[in-house]
């Protein structure tokens, strides 16, 4: 199996044609958020991303910050849907939003490939920083078929070694979405801010299945770091 870690950036000519003009015209980092002329947060890493079937997007972000003042993205971008925060010095959000058309061809392109993206995903000055990994075909495929709207950069290549020893390579790809929902709601902050229900009803599952994802991937976290 291989691996390549490229950057992908909107060209300057998709930005200028978009509605993302203002962006290109203001943003001097895109890893940046800023409300009211004030720089509230700085992204440093994408810890999950996913398209949802009715054309939304979902995102565990993690920034570092003003968390209170974040929380207010969906007052202030239409795009942002919802946001849910927890709280400490460095923190996560829970995003739900309108991708851009670019973005979702990119997440339509990596869906169609057998190829899978090794988390975390960062923003960099020059775009996103994502690491892929999966059969070679499928790999030189997706770079073929990235969009014309996008510059994409090859920075490594080489042999996929996955880190066996890091408790999280050990779940599924369903128990990472549901642990990474539960800690962004604040499931496992003390006092909790969430429940199982609320969990339930914010992904679309039953909370018979939260909990046992939960369950499941707890006690693969726990044995793994204890035992």
């Amino acid at each position: 199996m291989r691996y390549i870690t490229v950057v992908i950036a909107p060209t300057e000519e998709y930005l200028r044609s978009s509605s993302d003009q203002q962006m290109l015209e203001t943003a001097d980092d895109p890893r940046e958020i800023w409300i009211d002329d004030t720089l509230v947060a700085t992204q440093e890493a994408i810890h999950y991303g996913n398209l949802l079937d009715d054309g939304t997007a979902v995102a565990i972000v993690q920034f570092r910050g003003d968390a209170d003042r974040l929380a207010e993205l969906e007052d202030e971008v239409p795009e942002i849907i919802s946001c849910t925060v927890t709280g400490g010095e460095t923190w996560l959000a829970y995003l739900h939003y309108e991708p851009d058309e670019v973005e979702r061809a990119i997440s339509e392109v990596i869906d169609t490939e057998a190829i899978s993206i090794d988390w975390p995903v960062r923003e960099t000055a020059d775009g996103v920083q994502v690491t892929l990994f999966g059969e070679d075909a499928a790999l030189q495929q997706l770079i073929a078929s990235i969009p014309d709207e996008m510059d994409l950069r090859l920075e490594r290549a080489g042999e996929y070694q996955p880190q066996l020893d890091d408790p999280v390579a050990q779940l599924t790809d369903r128990q990472k979405e549901i642990v990474r929902a539960a800690i962004a709601a604040g499931y496992y902050d003390v006092p909790r801010r969430t429940t199982q229900r609320d969990l339930a009803t914010e992904l679309g599952l039953s909370q018979r299945t939260i909990g046992d994802h939960l369950q499941r991937a707890e006690a693969k976290i726990i044995q793994s770091v204890v035992i």
